[in-house]
């Protein structure tokens, strides 16, 4: 039987069949990054390589004054398992588009370089556009974002406006905007003292009964209510570990762990302190942090349009509706930009099944989210 060619994708598939064929896994590359590089030059783009401890970073940007980034991750989650289709593949299935990737964040990237293309053959210039894409972002995001964000600070050549092309949309790409993301940080903290007999020792004495106190404290502690529309400050306790067990012997050590997420009326040396001050003075203990994440909040310069407005506009334009504003979600790259003084602003496609097993959009969204992005280039 004589072999068929497949049949070639749609121009504005393109890039994006290329991208999800590359099984980037943190903190991978896969080769999306030359891919995008090589296009980018082609455009005019000056790209530089930024690797930085194993991690890819690619900075790419367009002769002028710095304007706007667009900041984004090549890196995606491993595909799991009960796939319908080929996970590092682009599929066409039931006005669906399928592949890992495609909503977290590969589908935002295509998206945006469809729009570079489209404006600058219609005859705009884009002076001083930047494109910033890392492969750390679903892991531990030391060596990306934060690495290219504090290299363009020292370069003179940070942006005042970073679009980042997150998954923000609940049902159609720019029906909701991130201004802002809550902070993260988890804690553990470890209690020692002395194992005895349980026939012997008054249960104030039991480590174990005073470890459940503490949890039930820090569960109990009262934090910022945030702001109208930032959450506030919340403490979840998610562990409490004790070693080996014996039926009629107390512990010598027991393990409380906790997740918060924190509004930026607070910070992470405060919430250290605070939990430090509940600890009984009569206790030994280790407090120890992990995958601390700064809160951010962008607030918009008064010059209309600000970046805001252009946003907005850009969205009513693709969408007919103009966009919610949230703060909601878990944290992003978004923070290392904002940490620099950059205004934040986060657009993406629907993110409804990022993470998942056959992660899809519809492809009316896809092209969507290129006409928003399109409409905000054409307004720089």
């Amino acid at each position: 039987m004589k072999l068929q060619k497949a049949p070639q994708a749609a121009p504005e598939l393109v890039h994006l069949e290329a991208l999800l064929g590359k099984a980037s896994v943190t903190p991978l590359d896969a080769g999306c990054q030359p891919y995008l590089a090589e296009r980018l030059e082609e455009l005019g783009f000056i790209v530089e390589r930024l690797p930085c401890q194993g991690v890819d970073n690619l900075i790419a940007r367009r002769p002028g004054v710095p304007s706007l980034a667009f900041a984004g991750h090549t890196d995606v989650v491993p595909a799991g398992q009960h796939w319908q289709v080929p996970p590092f593949q682009l599929s066409e299935l039931g006005g669906y588009l399928y592949g890992r990737g495609i909503a977290d964040m590969k589908g935002g990237i295509a998206a945006f370089l469809v729009a570079v293309e489209r404006a600058l053959a219609t005859g705009h210039e884009l002076p001083g556009l930047m494109l910033l894409l890392t492969s750390d972002e679903e892991g531990e995001a030391e060596f990306g974002s934060r690495v290219m964000a504090q290299h363009l600070k020292t370069q003179g050549l940070l942006p005042p406006w970073v679009l980042v092309g997150e998954p923000t949309a609940r049902s159609h790409s720019g029906d909701t905007l991130r201004v802002g993301r809550r902070g993260a940080v988890s804690g553990t903290l470890r209690l020692s003292g002395r194992a005895g007999h349980v026939a012997y020792l008054p249960p104030t004495a039991n480590l174990l009964h005073r470890a459940l106190a503490l949890g039930q404290q820090l569960a109990a502690l009262e934090w910022d209510s945030g702001a109208p529309d930032f959450p506030g400050t919340v403490l979840h306790v998610t562990g409490l570990e004790h070693g080996d067990w014996l039926d009629n012997v107390t512990p010598s050590s027991a393990t409380l762990r906790f997740n918060l997420r924190y509004s930026h009326k607070t910070s992470k040396d405060a919430i250290d302190q605070r939990i430090r001050a509940l600890v009984p003075g009569d206790l030994d203990f280790q407090l120890d942090w992990d995958r601390p994440c700064e809160p951010y909040f962008s607030l918009f310069g008064e010059a209309q349009p600000n970046f805001l407005t252009r946003v907005e506009r850009a969205v009513f334009k693709g969408l007919g509706q103009f966009p919610v504003l949230s703060t909601a979600g878990g944290a992003s790259d978004g923070r290392f930009f904002s940490a620099l003084g950059c205004e934040v602003i986060e657009l993406g496609l629907p993110n409804a099944s990022i993470h998942q097993a056959n992660e899809r959009v519809e492809k009316g969204e896809y092209l969507r989210l290129i006409d928003i992005y399109q409409a905000l280039l054409e307004s720089l």
